[in-house]
């Protein structure tokens, strides 16, 4: 009792998330070296200067709302991924 498919595309994309970088300028997924923070750990990040929070989430949530960072603190960044 397997449900088919009507038909399937599969394509190759060079980057998951469209930052609109080229390619070579865009963030490697081999090099992710990402980790979970607490909040509270987040929000000590946040105000620590030479730092940078990019937002990943669509255009729409990270309008709705962010955590902003405080002056001299963290260096935030929405570039605005449409997809």
């Amino acid at each position: 009792n397997f449900k088919k498919f009507k038909s399937l595309t599969i394509q190759k994309k060079e980057e998951l998330v469209a930052y609109g970088l080229p390619v070579h300028k865009a963030p490697s997924l081999k090099a992710n070296e990402t980790k979970h923070v607490e909040a509270h750990e987040y929000h000590k990040m946040m105000a620590e200067p030479n730092t940078v929070i990019i937002d990943i989430r669509n255009h729409y949530e990270a309008a709705i709302g962010h955590f902003q960072p405080p002056a001299g603190g963290a260096e935030f960044i929405d570039p605005k991924v449409r997809n």
